[in-house]
């Protein structure tokens, strides 16, 4: 996934970046920044970025963070032993 830049305008969508050129097709989720709104807060690109995970991350980001480096996680590597990788 990646964020591209656009003005809308008028019911009109203008791209401000090119589309990468190797992207034939996409879904599209808009993020609305309205540009006279003094609450706006943006929302940095990188934000958008999906960044690859593996399962300890997800582990850590669901709270079993405790269960890494100990005695019972210490010499598995989870996604072989569940063939994931």
């Amino acid at each position: 996934m990646i964020a591209i830049r656009a003005d809308y305008k008028d019911g009109k969508i203008t791209l401000i970046e090119p589309m990468p050129e190797q992207i034939r097709s996409a879904k599209l989720t808009i993020v609305v920044e309205p540009e006279n709104d003094p609450e706006k807060i943006t929302i940095p690109d990188k934000e958008f970025i999906v960044m690859e995970k593996d399962s300890e991350t997800e582990y850590k980001l669901i709270g079993l963070n405790s269960f890494f480096n100990t005695e019972d996680d210490k010499n598995i590597n989870w996604e072989d032993y569940f063939g994931l990788k």
